[in-house]
């Protein structure tokens, strides 16, 4: 029984080390086709990067579809800054992928007219001043009475 039982342990071995070279071989094959298609497409690469972007940022793949059409969206939910490490909720701000006017090879993603960076660190800033003034306020309001 111990015979059999090793016996059948390599052949399912064996039949699960050819599977792993079968596929090993498959990327291997389709990351040259890959590597092809980027030299072949140089845009390519960067839409593979702004796609990743989108969707970090917080857009569904459908979204991110249209924007990679180089359409505008209008968009209101949240979306997420890695800067910031936080979610902004908006409403009805409209993002485009354009193409880099610097770097013809490159997208960039856009939002309101501005690049996401730049726009993201303004929403900062922005909720940075709304809290400090209801702080100030409170401190100013806290002194004695006379």
């Amino acid at each position: 029984m111990q015979t059999q039982h090793n016996k059948q342990l390599l052949e399912i071995q064996e039949k699960h080390i050819a599977v792993q070279n079968t596929q090993q071989k498959e990327i291997s094959a389709l990351k040259k086709w890959l590597d092809r298609a980027y030299k072949w497409f140089p845009l390519l690469a960067d839409a593979m990067r702004i796609e990743k972007l989108c969707r970090l940022v917080g857009f569904t793949s459908e979204q991110t579809e249209q924007l990679l059409t180089l359409k505008p969206l209008e968009y209101s939910g949240t979306l997420y800054s890695e800067e910031h490490k936080r979610n902004f909720n908006v409403t009805r701000i409209s993002a485009r992928i354009v193409i880099e006017p610097t770097d013809k090879r490159k997208f960039a993603l856009h939002i309101d007219g501005k690049g996401v960076s730049e726009w993201f660190r303004e929403q900062f800033e922005k909720l940075r001043q709304t809290v400090r003034q209801p702080l100030q306020t409170q401190k100013k309001a806290k002194g004695f009475k006379l």
